[in-house]
């Protein structure tokens, strides 16, 4: 195995690339999310960090058994992090009393796998309901009352405008963070902390309890008022439309202001600050960086209600902007197949793009490359990984994620420094079928990817992948599976850029390591279908 003599200077480069951000900084070691030229990066320990994930089942969490088997799993694939459910009922099955053996049991294990770890909090919502809440909490329903629907009917949701409920949230939230800072607060196993889950309410607009009925009637809060009247040019589209109304208000009741758009906006905000509230409870204790993910809104549902109301759903993610200042992140969890679109959405220079939660099938995985080369992401992480075949063996669902994490590993490096460069250029077959894509490169060169497979719309159906690094004008990097690239000149007579070398092999600290030559017939910058690889293709032009 060669060492190429460039990219060990290429490799010096990422090394002092990276220190020089830790360094400018300031980190203490401590996960803090932190921007630099408008991309936010994931430190941990003062180095840039890239999640490859994946979350484990609901129940999958309630035993450590269960929990090892999603580590095997995130092991096999490749993945450096696991996100793990932390259920309120379990954590304090009695008032006050609390136990925290399967939190330090995931931290040590993940220890042991070598993985890193993001907590989501199974609160007082989870999934716009309250099923993990604990049993004396459901039982009292004078004391934590619930949403009511327009017709007065209880829901099975506490109502964001219960402070009793809010009281006991924070003062669990706060105590796990504390027990986490003095487990952890030197190694550094957990990253980041989802708070509640899918928050909103489902068969409702709004809460019509008598709390929500009176604070619905008072004047809009001015943190909103200021906030929408000081962005109304970039406002999601529903928000921005109910302001220019011709009987809008600037100032006002949430009907006055809002229109029609009132009791979607107005849930938005009392969800906000409940989920608010807890985060600040928590990060007071240990300041690690939250998130809030998303349910978002199905095909064909047409009223808030159908979807979690006042959850941070696209239509009203700027009023979580307005208030919810202890979330760092607005995470959509995205089963549609409008992939893209939803990350556009949630990739804001005020909000990185982390995507908590996909499809565990070979459908979602490629999008793994649109979310960190096209968007910047800091991370990706299928949803209920753990399960496997009797035999051991992984499924076709996680062997899809485990030949596109098999690549970025050891690109990760180079992934971290060119999401600053806008050097990253996803590669993902949709709607195309065998027609070939032209990506841009710029330095008047094309690279043309030609697919070996036509797209099926089946979950289960197997999609090529990948992703190209541009390390100068005529250096490149290929990795992924089932396609092949030409790069195109753009200037002079029309011809692809001649090879001065191919080679296959890996990344090894940012160092490039040969494993093969490619010459010949085999000159061609080929990835095969389900065998993963990574190339690197020197032109001359």
């Amino acid at each position: 195995m060669i060492k190429s003599a460039k990219l060990l200077v290429l490799s010096v480069f990422l090394a002092s690339s990276l220190q020089s951000i830790g360094q400018q900084q300031g980190q203490t070691g401590t996960p803090a999310l932190v921007m630099k030229d408008g991309v936010a990066d994931l430190m941990v320990d003062g180095q840039p960090f890239i999640i490859l994930g994946g979350q484990a089942g609901n129940s999958g969490a309630s035993n450590l058994a269960d929990v090892d088997r999603v580590y095997s799993v995130l092991n096999q694939i490749h993945a450096n992090t696991a996100e793990i459910p932390i259920s309120w009922n379990l954590l304090e099955p009695q008032p006050g009393k609390y136990d925290y053996s399967l939190v330090d049991g995931a931290i040590e294990h993940a220890r042991t796998h070598k993985l890193h770890l993001i907590f989501l909090w199974f609160g007082t919502t989870k999934n716009a309901t309250l099923s993990y809440v604990p049993s004396w909490i459901k039982i009292d329903r004078t004391k934590y009352f619930r949403v009511r629907n327009a017709y007065g009917r209880e829901t099975e949701a506490i109502s964001p405008f219960c402070v009793a409920a809010l009281k006991e949230d924070q003062t669990a939230f706060s105590g796990l963070m504390n027990h986490i800072k003095e487990f952890d607060g030197r190694d550094h196993t957990v990253l980041m902390m989802q708070v509640e889950n899918e928050t909103g309410m489902l068969g409702t607009d709004r809460d019509y309890s008598s709390e929500g009925s009176r604070y619905f009637e008072e004047q809009v809060p001015s943190e909103v008022i200021d906030y929408v009247q000081g962005h109304k040019a970039s406002l999601r589209r529903p928000l921005q439309a109910a302001l220019a109304a011709p009987q809008a208000h600037t100032r006002g009741t949430w009907t006055e202001v809002f229109g029609d758009a009132a009791p979607e906006a107005f849930s938005a905000w009392a969800v906000s600050r409940y989920v608010d509230a807890v985060a600040s409870a928590g990060k007071a204790a240990y300041g690690l960086p939250m998130y809030v993910n998303v349910a978002l809104m199905n095909t064909g549902s047409v009223r808030p209600g159908d979807w979690p109301s006042g959850g941070p759903a696209p239509n009203v993610i700027d009023i979580w902007k307005a208030v919810a200042h202890h979330i760092d992140i607005l995470a959509p969890d995205i089963y549609r197949v409008d992939f893209p679109e939803i990350a556009q959405i949630y990739a804001r220079k005020d909000n990185p793009l982390y995507i908590p939660e996909t499809g565990l099938g070979p459908y979602y995985a490629p999008y793994v490359f649109t979310t960190l080369a096209e968007f910047g992401g800091i991370g990706f992480a299928p949803f209920g990984v753990g399960r496997r075949s009797p035999d051991g063996q992984l499924g076709p669902a996680a062997s899809a994620f485990e030949e596109n994490y098999q690549v970025l590993e050891p690109l990760l490096p180079l992934i971290v420094n060119g999401r600053h460069r806008g050097t990253l250029f996803p590669i993902v077959l949709n709607m195309y079928r065998h027609e070939s894509v032209a990506i841009p490169l710029g330095d008047s060169l094309d690279a043309v990817v030609h697919f070996d497979e036509t797209f099926a719309a089946d979950p289960n159906a197997h999609r090529a992948g990948g992703i190209i690094v541009k390390l100068t004008k005529d250096q490149y990097v290929v990795a992924g599976e089932g396609f092949h690239v030409e790069f195109v000149e753009l200037r002079g007579p029309r011809r692809n850029a001649e090879f001065i070398s191919i080679e296959k092999g890996t990344f090894n600290d940012g160092v490039w390591v040969r494993e093969q030559a490619l010459n010949g017939d085999e000159e061609s910058v080929t990835l095969r279908p389900h065998n993963p690889s990574i190339l690197l293709v020197k032109l001359n032009r």
